[in-house]
């Protein structure tokens, strides 16, 4: 069924007159005769019928009438929908983010894009790593922001940022006050650390292997809040972001452990799928995280 023949007829019956009709569409009376015969041709009714001088609509046209209006406002709703996503102002985006960049770096870049584009509808989920992987490969988020680089080669990675990985301890511990620790040292600490899965964990457990040294006792948690908070109160040793430790480092809560040698560094990556279709919201969201990660390495 053509919408545009569903118009005609709308117009047709407005006007009951086909002369009438082709003014206000801007069409010839032939050319409105053509769309009705192909309407009612295509539907296998008569829509209208020709008693005496006057045109009326046939019990079909009249069951038309009652739907027509309908089906071409859900057309319009759809188109509306559609060209939604040739806007940046508009549509829906779906973030997933790994701990650190989902707790310490994204959330007020997703602040202002928000502010700055309030029709845009948008998801955030905060997961592991290999979480966020999974999720992209079915399409459950648009764009991924990690600490490592995923291994599935239908992903697409960009480098966005950078990030240092540092150990810390509370004010209080005994090692705090030392200007000078030995990794070995260090590992035979009470250790309060994040899951396999994460990122961070992973980085930590190839560097120290690299220097042949295992963690001793540890307490695994899957949020780094959490590992803040356990070491903040005096339980153990940790390592985090140094974007996530910013502000407690700043206040006093907590404090970066110097260790000869000891500098891990690593890239955030933005992530989507090689067949996903960057929309103009995606792309804007995404040169905005550029654009503030750019302004936060020159300052």
């Amino acid at each position: 069924m053509n919408p545009a023949h569903l118009r005609t007829f709308l117009a047709v019956q407005k006007h009951l007159n086909y002369t009438h009709a082709a003014r206000e569409l801007l069409l010839s009376q032939p050319a409105v005769s053509r769309q009705i015969r192909q309407l009612e041709f295509d539907l296998g009714v008569r829509l209208f019928e020709q008693i005496g001088k006057r045109l009326h609509l046939t019990d079909a046209g009249k069951t038309l009438l009652r739907e027509a209006s309908k089906l071409l406002g859900n057309l319009d709703r759809v188109r509306e929908a559609l060209l939604a996503h040739q806007e940046a102002h508009r549509g829906t985006l779906r973030i997933g983010a790994s701990t650190t960049p989902g707790f310490y770096l994204l959330p007020p870049i997703l602040g202002r894009f928000h502010r700055s584009r309030p029709e845009v509808e948008i998801s955030y989920s905060v997961e592991n790593s290999l979480r966020i992987e999974h999720a992209l490969l079915q399409n459950e988020i648009d764009l991924g922001f990690v600490g490592t680089r995923l291994s599935n080669e239908d992903l697409l990675q960009e480098p966005v940022a950078r990030d240092e990985i540092v150990f810390f301890a509370s004010p209080s511990h005994p090692l705090a006050g030392r200007k000078r620790i030995e990794l070995e040292v260090l590992s035979k600490e009470v250790w309060v650390t994040r899951e396999k899965g994460s990122a961070t964990r992973k980085l930590v457990d190839a560097r120290l292997a690299r220097a042949r040294i295992s963690l001793g006792q540890s307490v695994v948690l899957g949020c780094p809040e959490a590992v803040k908070a356990l070491v903040t109160g005096g339980f153990g040793v940790s390592f985090l972001s140094i974007h996530g430790l910013k502000d407690d480092l700043d206040r006093g809560r907590v404090v970066q452990l110097s260790v000869p040698g000891w500098h891990v560094e690593r890239t955030i990556y933005a992530v989507r799928h090689k067949d996903k279709h960057e929309s103009p919201v995606l792309h804007s969201f995404l040169e905005a995280v550029k654009d503030a990660f750019r302004a936060t390495q020159r300052g």
